[in-house]
């Protein structure tokens, strides 16, 4: 069977018909519209336009607060694309921690969904709260099966690969992730007791934790559930047609934690152009040169940093800093930069704004600044500024450092280093031509619809290989 062509699995048509593509992923619009949900919906609306059938199925999560029970199911259309969306479990510390990778209950919805809409290619953009158990599901459907690693989800339960005490990761150590799980509940017992447990007290409670009767008792079926989570997941992504990486970054970290290396391609994200503009900050067009922070106001992000390097600069230097973006999910965040900010007038916290205001937003900066302190896999607002013609300032750190090359289009700063950051701000609000020259180094930027069709080829190849 060729995409395009009637299906061959039960689901029979009197005519030949568009490719239909079923999306999923974490969570989605309207109240998720971070990188994944971005790429997703323009994936989705890409192949629209090309005459196919695009849905997206997700979750939905407890938090913030929602009318969905688990298990709940609600159909709607978000920007002409139909998305069928499923109630998560609550989320707690007492709820069972498989839940997050390991959901039977998700997975019979997913099932009753395929059955209804017949998808001939599934693309999975994201499988946190849909849980592993949809590619099982999938894969008895016996179309191709694609996965997109937008973070490091399948090798990291918190996905980040920061640990609690700051250091970067490079896989699943149980005395590690135990204590990472609990860091991100600072105000819980857990917490507080995982803190003060040393590395080899929680790796015999992972030993414990595989005894026969002990799991009985929560807090070593907890450890269980963790410990079991790295080979559950790679199983299921080792039975996938391919795993698409955003990063060589990502590639890499797959494979070492036991990912097949044929089935990882690295291919770097699409965007939607159709609402950036070129810059109008051209060199020497204002006095003041202008700094700007998109993203989630949360410390991973690391805009305390840019913060502390924006006010450490010398108050005689007109520059100024626009931060963009919301605390949600770090609720506080915000409070904790602005007291920081303090009575520096050269910082404004501009809030959020809608997708199609990107291309205002980068039109009046004169440099992007991505100060993360983790494994960034390339933020789709990076690929944004590029198409605008802004350089970026960024972490040096693997994800990021692949895209922004020092002194070409952007310029790297070591990890955490506030000092460092606030030298390459004044460089570039201070020497005489860099910013020209960033400019002149940035390169062209895959469009999302030269994504959709590098996606459409692949399909069509993985349906070829299929057919006997």
């Amino acid at each position: 069977m060729l995409l395009g062509l009637p299906p061959e699995n039960g689901c029979h048509q009197e005519n030949p018909a568009p490719v239909r593509i079923l999306f999923a992923a974490h969570q989605f619009f309207p109240e998720h519209r971070a990188g994944t949900e971005v790429l997703t919906l323009g994936l989705a609306r890409a192949m629209r336009v090309r005459g196919h059938e695009a849905r997206v199925f997700a979750a939905k999560r407890s938090v913030p607060a929602t009318d969905l029970p688990a298990g709940g199911v609600e159909d709607y259309d978000f920007e002409g694309v139909p998305v069928r969306r499923i109630g998560r479990p609550k989320e707690s510390l007492s709820r069972p921690f498989r839940l997050n990778y390991a959901n039977p209950d998700m997975a019979g919805a997913f099932s009753d969904y395929l059955r209804d809409f017949c998808p001939e290619i599934v693309h999975f953009m994201h499988l946190q709260g849909l849980s592993a158990d949809a590619v099982p599901v999938a894969r008895a459907s016996g179309v191709p099966i694609v996965y997109t690693a937008t973070d490091f989800w399948a090798v990291c339960p918190v996905v980040d690969l920061r640990r609690h005490d700051g250091e970067m990761c490079s896989g699943p150590d149980p005395g590690h992730c135990l204590r990472c799980l609990a860091s991100r509940q600072p105000a819980s017992r857990l917490a507080r007791l995982a803190e003060h447990t040393p590395a080899p007290v929680l790796r015999a409670a992972d030993a414990l934790s595989r005894v026969s009767r002990l799991p009985k008792l929560l807090p070593l079926r907890q450890v269980r559930d963790l410990s079991e989570r790295p080979a559950y997941i790679r199983e299921r992504v080792n039975s996938l047609d391919r795993v698409i990486a955003p990063t060589r970054l990502t590639r890499d970290l797959l494979v070492r934690n036991g990912v097949r290396p044929e089935l990882v391609e690295v291919s770097h994200y699409g965007i939607d152009t159709s609402n950036v503009a070129p810059s109008r900050r051209g060199e020497g067009s204002s006095p003041d040169f202008r700094f700007g922070f998109i993203g989630t106001l949360g410390p991973h992000k690391g805009c305390d940093l840019l913060v502390r390097a924006v006010r450490s600069l010398p108050r005689r230097m007109d520059v100024s800093l626009d931060i963009y973006g919301s605390d949600r999910g770090f609720e506080g965040f915000e409070a904790k930069l602005r007291r920081l900010a303090g009575d520096d007038v050269r910082i404004s916290f501009l809030g959020t704004f809608p997708p199609e205001g990107i291309g205002d937003v980068l039109a009046d900066m004169d440099a992007l600044i991505v100060p993360s302190r983790w494994y960034e896999n390339t933020p789709l607002v990076v690929y944004a500024a590029f198409a605008a013609g802004v350089p970026v300032v960024a972490t040096d750190l693997g994800g990021l450092s692949e895209v922004v090359e020092h002194e070409k289009n952007g310029l790297l700063f070591p990890l955490e280093d506030a000092s460092e950051l606030a030298r390459c701000l004044e460089r570039l609000a201070g020497e005489l031509g860099l910013l020209g020259r960033l400019r002149g180094g940035i390169g062209p930027v895959k469009t999302i619809e030269e994504n959709a069709e590098e996606l459409l080829a692949l399909y069509n190849s993985l349906v070829k290989r299929g057919t006997p």
